[in-house]
């Protein structure tokens, strides 16, 4: 592969990263799944071109200058990337629990027997209030 083929591979790359930057800015999640298959292809392609990187960007030349700069740029978007996207996962577990949290409160666990008969014991604990005042 040429210099300007691998410029062109990283500069598709970055294209793609800020735009799934941008779509999980605006909650657009879809977006991000649909940019997914697209990103794991680029990346695979990536890695397969600059496992002799020397031969691209090893030299003191122009064109070998610029691969490294956007490869710098690249690897900027990568880990912001990243950062979003596990900030991004925090959230969605955080949310999760809380579902479930709320469901765990709003069910009728403790009610009800296997059988469907009612327990007589409620599901809160009886209060006990002091009257020896």
């Amino acid at each position: 592969m040429t210099q300007s083929q691998a410029l062109m591979l990283v500069d598709r790359l970055s294209r793609l990263l800020r735009d799934e930057i941008a779509a999980i800015g605006q909650g657009k999640l879809a977006r991000v799944e649909e940019l997914y298959p697209e990103k794991t292809r680029l990346l695979a392609e990536i890695e397969s071109v600059f496992t002799d990187p020397d031969a691209l960007v090893g030299g003191q030349d122009a064109p070998a200058q610029k691969l490294r700069e956007r490869l710098g740029e690249m690897r900027e978007l990568i880990h912001r990337d990243l950062a979003l996207l596990k900030r991004m996962t925090e959230a969605t577990g955080a949310v999760a629990r809380e579902i479930e949290r709320i469901r765990e409160r709003q069910s009728l666990r403790g009610l009800y027997g296997p059988d469907g008969s009612s327990n007589d014991k409620g599901v809160a604990t009886p209060q006990r209030l002091d009257q020896s005042i």
